[in-house]
């Protein structure tokens, strides 16, 4: 089954490719937000759904383990701010 586009599959080992987050002007507008102690619309949603109960977290067809991969996917964990 072929993988769609801009999913989150890997189809080609040995071929390591950019993540389209990490470049262009998105990227930067991104890091300049970040910057200036700006959150991420996906990091406030990812601390909205993480206080709901799994009942409500299946009512809208999430999981605990969807939450925690928007997590990591958008870096929420990252402090905001300057930082390397």
């Amino acid at each position: 089954m072929p993988a769609l586009p801009g999913s989150d599959l890997r189809r080609a080992p040995g071929i390591q490719l950019i993540d389209p987050m990490n470049q262009g002007i998105g990227a930067v507008a991104r890091k300049t937000q970040r910057l200036f102690g700006i959150p991420d619309s996906h990091c406030v949603d990812v601390d909205r759904l993480r206080s709901l109960r799994p009942e409500e977290l299946a009512s809208r067809h999430l999981s605990p383990r969807d939450v925690a991969h928007m997590n990591e996917k958008y870096d929420c964990n990252r402090p905001l701010g300057l930082s390397f």
